[in-house]
């Protein structure tokens, strides 16, 4: 009997403290693991208060913002963006908080350190209390500079031709449809170059390819000037939107396109007829006002015609 406490109970403390140290080491072995792979993950790790204010940053803060978790903490994502990024992202971050959802892929502009910008790709989950009050978010943000890049090169290039650098038919058509959504009246001007044909012809093809291109210089700077919208929608046809409140005269764009334009050896000079056709009312549509103005441009070039002046087209 009295051997049970020194083989039973009186070995217990020292077998017990063993294995309560071993069980530290293993959880110290795997905090440290866990922490590891936190700093060595690509993506940025981060948890927020409710109030938004950075409680926990990886280091990866470094490589995305150029700076020290140090610096990160206790600071909002809004107090790194540009004040309009900040308002845009806040109101929506604000939406998504107050319905404690989580959120992923949200894209928002950043100044680094240096002052560059970087697009961080955010996604997050809401922390919870045991009464169910919002307690901050836990997510990651990732470097999407490079590839929103491509898209936006991606985007322009779908959106504008190829030669000219203009808005194409599609652009076109979404700028008027915005335009007349929001109540607008503008005006849609058409033209048509007159006497282009003869010179694509005669030159060739990159000669008339020169002559677009200056058309298309020429208008892009005029719609800089007077608030314009300028498009090729395709060919030798061009479009200039014009706001409502917006005046430009016919004369003006005709005297634009009638300077004489340098090919080769030789100068040419280029005239257009023109259509114009403004919106009427909110029953308006982008076929309507763009039919309206073809109609008048087709007029116009009748009168061309008979006059005995060269087809553009």
């Amino acid at each position: 009997m009295n051997t049970f406490p020194q083989n039973g109970l009186g070995a217990m403390p020292s077998d017990t403290g063993a294995a309560n140290d071993d069980s530290s080491a293993a959880m110290r072995r795997e905090l440290a693991r866990l922490r590891e792979m936190l700093e060595q993950n690509s993506d940025w790790i981060w948890e927020v208060d409710a109030q938004g204010r950075y409680t926990y940053a990886s280091r990866q803060c470094v490589a995305l913002l150029g700076r020290e978790p140090e610096e990160v903490l206790g600071r909002t994502p809004f107090d790194f963006m540009p004040p309009d990024e900040a308002e845009r992202v806040g109101r929506i971050f604000g939406a998504i908080a107050a319905e404690q959802r989580p959120f992923t892929q949200l894209l928002n502009r950043n100044l680094r350190k240096d002052g560059s910008l970087v697009v961080l790709e955010t996604s997050g989950v809401p922390l919870l209390g045991p009464d169910g009050a919002l307690r901050g978010y836990r997510g990651i943000d990732r470097d999407v500079t490079q590839r929103e890049a491509a898209n936006e090169r991606l985007r322009h290039l779908a959106r504008h031709d190829d030669l000219t650098g203009l808005p194409n038919r599609m652009y076109l058509r979404e700028h008027l449809a915005g335009q007349l959504a929001a109540g607008q009246r503008p005006g849609v001007l058409c033209l048509d170059l007159d006497g282009f044909k003869p010179v694509n012809d005669r030159l060739g093809h990159a000669a008339g390819d020169r002559v677009l291109t200056e058309i298309g210089l020429r208008l892009a700077e005029l719609a800089a000037s007077h608030g314009l919208f300028a498009a090729r929608p395709g060919g030798d046809e061009f479009v200039l939107i014009v706001p409502d409140g917006v005046a430009v005269s016919p004369e003006a764009v005709r005297a634009v396109i009638a300077a004489p334009i340098a090919v080769d050896a030789e100068t040419v000079r280029i005239g257009a007829s023109l259509g114009l056709a403004s919106a009427q009312g909110p029953e308006d549509t982008v076929d309507a006002l763009l039919a309206r103005a073809d109609r008048v441009l087709y007029d116009a070039k009748e009168v061309v015609r008979r006059a005995g002046v060269s087809d553009g087209g």
